[in-house]
């Protein structure tokens, strides 16, 4: 009678140590693949996070231009000589500065309205391994805005040719976006960059580059801050 309650008890151990031997091994596999994983998911969740940003700042540029109908002339005026020469090239910081205020509410609107949104990443897409890519189990990425958008105006002349000068006006929309997936996240800092208006000088390369109401001469390139 003692033997076979002391096989009993031998057997409930033995299953008992091959359970906890199998869940070991389980653990220690979930927690190597997890640490092999978790780096290409952080990568892939701020390409993903980037790339939704991106869209968001051109969804926003382009509702702004939409409403507004901006043209080159509401930028820029061209002073000329008796000899019909151009010699300057008179930004409207008034303008710029109200499209400007414009494009930052919008971006910022937009960023407000995606707070607590989500995407999905699979872990096939996670592991680096192109045949798995868009395959396996799908893992929530939470979007959340870091701080307030940033938006630069830039004017720039560029030689464009023999006797031709390209002026451009482009925006340089940068944001700052928290993903939150399951025990980490990442700060994805994502930039939209695109052109506001162009046009090309023929002539010579103007003299001087003002500022509207200003007759200092300043650097080809300029920057419009917030």
């Amino acid at each position: 009678m003692r033997k076979q309650v002391y096989q009993k008890r031998r057997a409930r151990l033995r299953s008992l140590l091959i359970f906890c031997t199998a869940a070991a091994i389980l653990l220690a596999l979930l927690l190597r693949t997890d640490r092999l994983i978790r780096p290409e998911l952080c990568a892939v969740c701020e390409s993903e996070t980037k790339q939704f940003a991106a869209g968001l700042m051109a969804d926003s540029v382009s509702e702004v231009l939409q409403q507004e109908q901006f043209q080159y002339s509401d930028f820029a005026a061209l002073t000329y000589d008796n000899s019909g020469n151009v010699t300057a090239v008179e930004t409207k910081t008034n303008q710029i500065n109200h499209l400007q205020t414009a494009i930052y509410q919008s971006v910022q609107h937009n960023l407000e309205q995606c707070r607590d949104a989500s995407l999905t990443v699979s872990l096939g897409t996670a592991s680096g391994v192109w045949l798995f890519a868009g395959h396996g189990p799908q893992v929530s990425v939470r979007l959340l805005p870091v701080g307030h958008a940033s938006v630069k105006l830039i004017s720039a002349l560029e030689s464009a040719g023999v006797n031709q000068t390209c002026h451009t006006i482009r925006a340089e929309i940068t944001a700052e976006i928290r993903a939150a997936i399951p025990f980490s996240e990442v700060t994805a800092v994502a930039t939209y960059d695109c052109l506001l208006s162009e046009t090309v000088i023929v002539g010579n390369v103007p003299e001087s580059y003002l500022e509207f109401g200003n007759s200092d001469t300043v650097p080809q390139n300029q920057d419009f801050r917030e």
